[in-house]
């Protein structure tokens, strides 16, 4: 810190910060042999052996407060920087473990593939073969296979020198990957208009990138199909349909990347009352935060629709909200009776359509999105959830005896409207956008799905998919300071 004049305080630092990654133990070569330095339709390859450190990460920052007119009424305040976010560990495990022998969280895809004529072509078929019969279990104990009877069951479909791990489904790491990085500043000012009474107005604005991001490499290059066939004009992987994986002998391969970002910007208005009979402070922020993808560590799948086409996926957050007010207002009654409050008012959060459980591309992945034209998807998170408003209270009355005990008798009451607060879930039932039977023109007009973002169906009956709101409670307590 360099205080350059009495009013004008400059502060200015570098930090700097590693993290240094484990190497990922490879000893099944058979599966590491497939997937190192093969290169997908997309031109990427990866080496499931390495995982990059992070040790360039320096992070300058520099902030300053200015009291204009050197009279401690009036304070104007600026920073900017570089900030860094560490990779959390979750995120390592499948990378570290997939490839070992034996390997750790892999998942191997049945029923094994056999060739046309073969009647044990489906999962039922090749575990009875080994003496499993799946009719003999409950759901919730279904059994878990060993490496040894995969075999037997290949064994047992005659397919000599048959791979184990043929249809596993890994994970590994991008091997440039970077941890998160932003870019932030932001200012505001501050002025007293009267005894115990401020104003400020604040902006900031965060542009993140290096966000982590699972992609799906194992897929070919996508075909548009006539219009007769698909109006929508949707790129088609045909995965479900005949089409061979790059890999053929394997499933999903998913890579850890570094390739998301997401921008915040935020103005936030605020005011603050300071007397003897109480205080009152309030917040209100007017924002965007914009992004690509949204996952919070998620250990697998991905949440693109086309891995080839992110464009659309760069809309609002799923945690943006336009507008937040928050109050919090605190009075000192007669007869030492105090009344607290805690207010806040959100607009609704984004929401993300549907287009139904069928796989439209069949890409083996169930998060398709209507189109609103031919070519033309819609874009990630295009609707809003409703909003919310929470009140809640406290009303408290203390005791004293003697010099240093006190008697607080208190109660609590939390949405105090008893407002209902109800938010559209992400089921089925609500966000998508067609009803079924999907069309493949689903978006061209208005949604077709009766239940799309709507409370109640078409009989008046609330729709118990949705999440409701807490109910008005009230909390009574007594506590004893000595």
């Amino acid at each position: 810190a360099w205080r350059i004049r009495p009013n004008f305080t400059l502060n200015y630092g570098l930090r700097w910060e590693g993290q240094f990654n484990p190497a990922p133990d490879v000893s099944n070569t058979s599966l590491y042999n497939q997937v190192r330095g093969f290169v997908f339709p997309s031109g990427r390859s990866v080496d499931p052996a390495y995982i990059p450190d992070n040790t360039d990460q320096f992070g300058p920052r520099v902030g300053f407060a200015w009291d204009p007119f050197n009279n401690s009424k009036t304070v104007i305040r600026g920073f900017g920087g570089i900030y860094y976010a560490a990779t959390p560990g979750l995120l390592f495990a499948g990378p570290l473990n997939n490839f070992r022998n034996p390997p750790g969280d892999l998942s191997i895809q049945l029923p094994i593939r056999v060739p046309v004529g073969n009647p044990n072509n489906t999962v039922y078929k090749q575990l009875k073969l080994i003496g499993i019969d799946l009719n003999s279990f409950a759901l919730d104990k279904l059994p878990i296979l060993s490496v040894q009877q995969i075999q037997s069951i290949s064994a047992a479909l005659g397919l000599a020198g048959f791979d184990p791990f043929t249809g596993a489904q890994p994970i590994t790491w991008d091997d440039n990957f970077k941890n998160p990085r932003s870019y932030q500043f932001g200012g505001g000012f501050e002025h007293e208009l009267a005894n115990g009474f401020t104003f400020g107005i604040d902006y900031s604005q965060v542009n993140t990138v290096n966000l982590q991001r699972n992609t799906e490499l194992n897929v070919p290059l996508p075909t548009i199909r006539p219009v007769a066939t698909d109006p929508a004009l949707r790129p088609f992987y045909g995965l479900r349909t005949g089409t061979a994986r790059p890999i053929p002998t394997l499933g999903s391969v998913q890579v850890r990347e570094s390739s998301a970002r997401s921008v915040y910007q935020g103005m936030t208005i605020r005011t603050n009352l300071r007397k003897k009979w109480g205080q009152f402070s309030a917040f209100y922020t007017l924002s965007r935060n914009l992004s690509d993808d949204d996952n919070e560590r998620d250990a697998g799948g991905v949440s693109y629709v086309d891995i080839f086409n992110l464009a659309p996926e760069f809309n609002y957050a799923r945690l943006d909200a336009r507008h937040l007010f928050v109050a919090n207002p605190v009075f000192f009654l007669p007869l030492g009776f105090e009344v607290s409050s805690a207010i806040r008012m959100r607009s609704g959060r984004p929401i993300d359509a549907t287009l139904g459980g069928n796989d439209a591309n069949s890409d083996f992945v169930n998060n398709d999105r209507p189109f609103s034209a031919p070519g033309v998807p819609f874009k990630r998170n295009s609707f809003r959830n409703r909003a919310e408003y929470i009140v809640d209270m406290r009303v408290q009355k203390g005791f004293s005896f003697g010099e240093s005990a006190r008697l607080i008798f208190s109660a609590e009451f939390f949405n105090l409207p008893n407002l209902d607060n109800v938010q559209f879930s992400g089921s089925a039932t609500i966000v998508n956008y067609c009803a079924n039977p999907v069309p493949a023109n689903c978006g061209f007009g208005a949604p077709t799905n009766p239940n799309f973002l709507r409370l109640k169906d078409a009989n008046g009956n609330y729709l118990t998919n949705n999440t409701p709101g807490s109910p008005r409670q009230v909390q009574f307590g007594v506590r004893l300071q000595f």
